[in-house]
């Protein structure tokens, strides 16, 4: 569906386009790791996952007259099973909570791979995790695709060099790839699963050709997108159990009136690596600035707070933010007190997740 933007009263596009821009001429980048807390805290006796793909359906030529119908390539699933078993070791090897086994190991899941299957034995679990040295298993227990293209006709009117009217037409294709898996995370220890869930991703994709057939054939194979969306169903599932790395953003001013040499020379500082140097000159700018100039010192202030969650001092940071708003009415500044607010509440989580280990 094509949803049209509605634009406020007096709201101009250009002047919302030119604004967007000449904010985020003013501001530079710097990235920073960050410890996303999981979604819920796993017992501390397990150290080490194994991982099992027991989706496999067990009426396979179910899936076979699926596909015909759908246009799905055999081995579409398999494939693409393999690669949510990577994602998930991918997320479960960029924590600090767990080491992480893929075992290979295929099992026979449910009829026609859509519906979870009832547990495994415990059993085969405690073999499991005897024959690879691990403490639960982690299992893919149900996996499904889908591929949905649609194509619409535009007409466009246009003029050529005489000026005379024509209509030109194109085609328009969007495919949508789908996939849904489910979850288990099974502690033999104890005999609970510790976890059980369905969930899914979708990708879209788009192309433009002269035919139907052009605009479809533009499209990427359906294949390659399908393993996309299961590599990051994977991913998901893994930052779900296991606290994970993720690379965040933070902008930061490269300018304030008044002050231009000062700030451009903390920038190159910064982005040489050298924030101690960013941040003398910053604070510099904050205190000869607070008195006559709250532009300058507000964006010198938010800069700080920028450096101080940089380093991973938080506390500062947010005090450094706070300033930033309540003292010279930085607007950006109110936003980042909240998303350090976050990151601290996320921190607290981390702490409960991973007691005794070094965060």
């Amino acid at each position: 569906m094509f949803q049209k933007h509605l634009l406020k009263k007096n709201q101009n596009p250009v002047f919302i386009l030119a604004a967007t821009l000449l904010m985020s001429s003013c501001m530079r980048s710097t990235s920073l790791t960050v410890l996303q807390p999981a979604q819920f805290k796993v017992p501390e006796h397990i150290s080490k996952v194994a991982v099992v793909d027991r989706s496999k359906p067990s009426n396979g030529w179910l899936n076979v007259l699926e596909g015909l119908f759908t246009g799905e390539a055999i081995g579409q699933d398999r494939r693409s099973r393999e690669e949510a078993v990577k994602g998930l070791t991918n997320a479960l090897t960029r924590t600090p909570r767990f080491t992480v086994v893929n075992t290979g190991i295929e099992l026979t899941g449910s009829k026609a791979g859509v519906n979870l299957p009832p547990p495994l034995e415990w059993r085969e679990i405690e073999r499991i995790c005897a024959q690879y040295g691990a403490d639960a298993v982690a299992t893919i227990e149900s996996f499904d695709s889908d591929n949905a293209i649609n194509t619409r006709r535009v007409d466009e009117k246009k003029k050529n060099k005489e000026g005379k009217e024509y209509i030109e037409t194109r085609y328009d294709s969007r495919m949508r790839t789908a996939v849904r898996m489910g979850w288990r995370l099974y502690d033999p220890k104890t005999r609970v699963i510790l976890d059980e869930i369905v969930s899914d991703d979708f990708l879209e994709r788009f192309a433009s050709g002269r035919s139907e057939h052009d605009a479809v054939s533009r499209l990427p194979h359906q294949v390659n997108v399908t393993r996309d969306v299961a590599f990051n169903v994977g991913l998901k599932y893994g930052a779900r159990i296991a606290p994970t790395y993720v690379q965040v953003t933070r902008q930061y001013y490269h300018k304030a009136k008044g002050y231009k040499d000062q700030m451009q020379q903390a920038v190159r500082y910064a982005r040489g690596g050298d924030w101690e140097r960013s941040i003398g000159l910053w604070k510099n700018v904050e205190a000869r600035a607070s008195k006559d100039n709250p532009k300058a010192a507000g964006r010198a202030a938010y800069n700080m707070a920028v450096a101080a969650e940089k380093n991973g001092n938080l506390d500062i940071a947010l005090q450094w933010a706070q300033k930033s708003w309540n003292d010279y009415g930085n607007k950006k500044a109110r936003n980042y007190i909240q998303i350090i607010k976050q990151r601290q509440y996320d921190a607290r989580k981390v702490e409960h997740q991973m007691p005794g280990k070094r965060v």
